[in-house]
C-alpha cells in the first residue's frame, strides 16, 4: 500500500472497524493526486467537478493544531485535566502500538501550563518532532508521511543559515535588502522557538536536547508547519498568530494568486469548496494570500514565474530621509514603515503618504496633508515632487543592485539554484522599477 492510499485510509476511518472517531471524513472521488515537473504534488480533477462543490472536509480529530496535540498528550499525562467542547470534539484512539517510549515518557512530565505557555509554533514543531521519531507508534504516521521532504525547503534562506549550506552567509548578503530583512525576521523566529522548546525539554529527560531533538528535524517540522497551515480559530489563544491548524490532503493544494476554493470550518471540519469548475486533468489550487515572490520563497520555500502581487519595499530608503518630527508624525497614524511598490499598481497609499509627508517640514499643522490622508483629496498637488523623490529613490536601490554570476563549473547544484533564486528575485525589483520610470 503507497503513503497516500494509507493517507485516505487513513482520513476514511477504514483501517479499523472498532476505531471511528468520526463519520463526517469526505475526500471527493472528483479528485486525484498527481506529481508534475513544474508543481509537484498537487490535487487534480479526475471527472468534471462542478462550482461550489464539496472537495473534502477533514473532522477536527484528523487536524493537527494546538487542541489536537494537547488532547494527544494528555492521554499519556494524568496530569494534564483538559476542559471545553473543543476538546471533546476531538478522538484520541486507544493504544494500538507501543505507547511507552521516552518521548510518550517525557510526555508525561509536563504541566499543563508549561504547554499553554507555548505558541502554536512552538507546541507543533516539538510533537512533530517526536512523533516522526515514535514512527509505528504514533497515531499521526500516515499524515506525517506524506508531509514534504525537507529538500523541499532547500530555497529557503532560513535552511541556508540554519544549516550552514556552502557559501551561506555570502547568498544570504546577496539577497535583495527588503528579502534579507525578511530572511532576518524568520531567522529570529525559528531561533525563538528552537530555544524555547530545548530549554524547558532540559529538565524533562537524562538525554542530550540535541540527539531528541535535533536542530534539523526541527526545522523542517517548523518549515512544514510554516508551509502548511490554514487558518483555524483556536479559542484557548489569544494571539492571533497561534490561530492556525494543519489539515491532511487539503494541504495538496498548491497556491495560485486568483482564489479558486473557499474554505469552511464548522463542528464536522475543514471544509473545501469549489470556486470555479474544472475539467479533468486540470490542477485545482487554493490561494494562500496576496504574496509577493519575497515572501513565498522566505517562508513556503517556492517562487512563481508571473505574480501580480510582487512589490519592492523601499522603506528603508524612504526613512533615511524622515525626519524626527515627520517620523513621529507617520507613527501617530500608524502609517510608519512598510512603504512598497506594486508591480502593477504602483506605490501603495502608504508610500504616497509617506511622500507627501516628506514634503511637510510641520506634517502636522498641514491642512493638505490633512485632506489628503483623510481622503478629502487625491493628493495631486504632491504629485510632482513625489515623483521626483521616487525617481531618486529607485536609482539608489538600482545602485545597489548585486550581481551575483553562477558559476556552472564551480558552483554544486543546489548552489546554482538559490543563486538563481537571488537572481530572479532581483529581476522582479528591476521589473518593478523599469515600470515605475515608464
Amino acid at each position: 500500500m503507497s503513503q497516500l492510499d494509507s493517507l485516505l485510509q487513513w482520513i476514511k476511518n477504514t483501517e479499523d472497524e472498532n476505531y471511528k472517531p468520526s463519520t463526517h471524513s469526505f475526500i471527493s472521488p472528483k479528485t486525484v493526486v498527481k506529481d508534475d515537473g513544474e508543481w509537484g504534488r498537487g490535487i487534480c480533477a479526475a471527472t468534471n467537478v462542478r462550482n461550489r462543490e464539496l472537495l473534502m472536509r477533514i473532522p477536527p480529530s484528523f487536524l493537527l493544531n494546538y487542541t489536537t496535540v494537547l488532547k494527544h498528550i494528555s492521554k499519556y499525562n494524568s496530569q494534564i485535566k483538559l476542559q471545553g467542547s473543543h476538546y471533546a470534539q476531538v478522538y484520541v484512539p486507544p493504544s494500538i502500538h507501543n505507547d511507552e517510549d521516552q518521548f510518550t515518557e517525557i510526555y508525561s512530565r509536563f504541566e499543563l501550563e508549561e504547554l499553554t505557555n507555548w505558541s502554536s509554533f512552538q507546541l507543533l514543531s516539538f510533537f512533530i518532532t517526536f512523533e516522526m521519531q515514535r514512527l509505528q507508534d504514533s497515531f499521526w504516521k500516515p499524515f506525517l508521511d506524506m508531509l514534504p521532504p525537507a529538500s523541499d525547503f532547500d530555497l529557503v534562506p532560513l535552511t541556508w543559515h540554519v544549516l550552514k549550506v556552502p557559501h551561506h552567509q555570502d547568498l544570504i548578503n546577496a539577497l535583495p535588502p527588503s528579502t534579507k530583512a525578511h530572511t532576518d525576521k524568520v531567522i529570529k523566529r525559528f531561533e525563538t522557538d528552537y530555544r524555547v522548546v530545548k530549554t524547558c525539554l532540559k529538565g524533562k529527560t537524562d538525554s542530550c536536547t540535541d540527539d531528541i531533538l535535533p536542530v534539523q528535524s526541527f526545522l523542517w517540522a517548523w518549515m512544514c508547519i510554516n508551509s502548511r497551515c490554514l487558518y483555524m480559530d483556536i479559542p484557548q489563544k489569544k494571539n492571533n498568530s497561534d490561530n492556525f491548524t494543519m489539515a491532511p490532503y487539503v494541504d495538496f493544494l498548491n497556491h495560485s494568486c486568483e482564489d479558486q476554493c473557499s474554505l469552511k470550518i464548522d463542528t464536522t471540519g475543514f471544509q473545501v469548496y469549489t470556486g470555479q469548475s474544472y475539467t479533468p486533468g486540470e490542477q485545482i489550487f487554493l490561494s494562500y494570500g496576496p504574496h509577493s515572490n519575497e515572501f513565498l520563497i522566505c517562508e513556503y520555500g517556492f517562487m512563481l514565474n508571473e505574480n501580480r502581487w510582487n512589490d519592492l519595499n523601499i522603506t528603508e530608503q524612504i526613512t533615511k530621509l524622515l525626519s524626527r518630527v515627520q517620523t513621529d508624525y507617520l507613527k501617530d497614524l500608524d502609517y510608519y514603515g512598510d512603504y512598497t511598490i506594486n508591480v502593477e499598481s504602483g506605490p501603495s497609499f502608504r508610500t504616497e503618504v509617506a511622500l507627501a509627508t516628506l514634503q511637510e517640514p510641520n506634517p502636522g499643522t498641514s491642512r493638505r496633508l490633512q485632506a489628503f490622508v483623510n481622503g478629502i483629496t487625491d493628493g495631486s498637488s504632491y504629485d510632482r515632487h513625489s515623483g521626483i523623490l521616487l525617481d531618486e529613490i529607485l536609482q539608489q536601490v538600482k545602485y545597489s543592485c548585486t550581481e551575483l554570476p553562477v558559476d556552472e563549473v564551480n558552483d554544486d547544484k543546489l548552489t546554482i539554484l538559490r543563486k538563481k533564486v537571488i537572481q530572479k528575485l532581483w529581476k522582479d525589483a528591476s521589473d518593478i522599477m523599469e515600470g515605475q520610470s515608464k
